[in-house]
This record gives C-alpha cells, structure tokens and sequence, in this order.
C-alpha cells in the first residue's frame, strides 16, 4: 500500500492517498512587469526531443495566429539547468502578444516556461526573466 503524500498549494496541503504526478497548467500573474508566467508541464516529451517539442509549439503559434515573428532558439539557463528560450511576438484578435518560451528537461519531464507581456520586454521585464530563471531551485537539489 502506497504512503500518503503532502502536496502543497497556494491555497493549502491536501493529504493524497499516493503520489501523484503533476500534469497542471500554473499561470503566475506578475504586475509589476504587467506580464504573465505560463507553467507547463510535458511528461509525453522524451530526453532527446526538446527541440523539436519548441518547433512544434512555435509552427502551432505560427499557424494560428497572425503576423508571428520570432527569434532563433537560444541556449540558457534554469537555475543550474541547460535549457532552449526564444522569444516571439503574434498578433491575436488585434492585440500583440510578446512571449518567451524557455524548455528544460528533468528526469521524467519536460518543464516549459513562457513569460507572457501585451508589451515589447523592456529592460525592467527582461531583468524579471533573468531574476525568475536564476532563482530556480529544482526538486531535490538540496537534500543530500
């Protein structure tokens, strides 16, 4: 029989019956870069396949909306982590949209991020991202 588990949300702990594994959509409002963070979580994405999972969802953004725009995909960082940003604008129902998607891979997922803004990324914006890439702490990586 399986141990509980804590899983711990914004709003409080729920006591699960096993583990889980976590499939959510996390959208994080940041107001002070009036900007959004999409947290996604891919488990079909196997190691290997993480650039081509980011050409898939740029063709996907690409095909469905207007005037797209984007930059060549670069190396970064997640925390201590190799990961692939690229930063891209499109135009949705008259307003332009101007994302960053970051994807890394962990040991049986892959973790995208996408900073989302109604602006082009100013200095203080980018600045956030920076912030937000360099804090990352993965599961795990202080226990010893």
């Amino acid at each position: 029989m399986s141990q509980p588990v804590e899983y711990i949300l914004t709003e409080g702990t729920l006591t699960l019956p096993e583990a889980v594994q976590d499939e959510s959509v996390t959208i994080l409002k940041l107001p002070q870069a009036r900007a959004s963070l999409v947290v996604t979580r891919a488990f079909n994405v196997k190691p290997g396949e993480e650039t081509q999972y980011l050409q898939q969802q740029l063709a996907k953004v690409k095909r469905d909306m207007k005037k797209f725009v984007a930059e060549a995909p670069q190396p970064t960082q997640l925390g201590g982590l190799p990961a692939q940003e690229v930063a891209f604008h499109f135009q949705n129902q008259q307003i332009t949209l101007y994302q960053i998607l970051l994807t890394t891979m962990l040991s049986d997922h892959l973790l995208v991020l996408t900073f989302s803004r109604t602006l082009p990324f100013d200095e203080a914006a980018l600045a956030m991202w920076q912030e937000i890439k360099a804090g990352f702490t993965p599961a795990g990586a202080g226990e010893a």
